[in-house]
């Protein structure tokens, strides 16, 4: 008797509670919203390429070319320049204005020895060649960044 009075309270209590949830659940849909609703967050593309040579204007092959931000340093897009030092970097990232472009010397001594540099560069909205579509895209940028590197001592 105790155990069918127990299951009645229950049941009765699950029954209120569907209720409660299921007129609160329709009354939050019923709100009308303007504008499209969207998941996500902003983004643009950016592009940065360039060459990277040494101070007689020779162009530096197998030198890393990575682009980050100053807390966070690099955003896993490393490249390597080709055999006539150029590089290209394309990513999507939250819409900022302050990157740095950071280049280390990784292969030796097989094409001379040189310094590891890091580069500040601002995008402003001069660099963007393509607007977005009003939404969560910005647009795309691109970014043209020589270097020049200095010989280790």
């Amino acid at each position: 008797m105790l155990k069918r009075t127990h299951r009645s309270v229950i049941k009765t209590a699950n029954w209120i509670l569907g209720g409660i949830i299921s007129i609160l659940s329709f009354s939050g849909c019923h709100k009308e919203q303007s504008g499209t609703v969207e998941y996500g967050s902003p983004y643009a593309t950016f592009s940065f390429r360039g060459t990277v040579s040494d101070k007689t204007g020779q162009p530096v092959k197998d030198i890393k070319v990575e682009v980050g931000l100053e807390k966070h340093p690099a955003m896993d897009n490393p490249v390597l320049t080709n055999t006539s030092g150029q590089y290209s970097v394309q990513f999507q990232f939250r819409p900022v204005e302050d990157f740095q472009v950071i280049v280390s010397d990784i292969d030796g001594e097989s094409n001379g020895s040189f310094r590891n540099d890091t580069i500040p560069v601002k995008v402003s909205e001069d660099d963007y060649y393509e607007q977005g579509n009003g939404s969560w895209n910005h647009g795309s940028a691109a970014k043209e960044v020589n270097i020049v590197l200095n010989e280790k001592e």
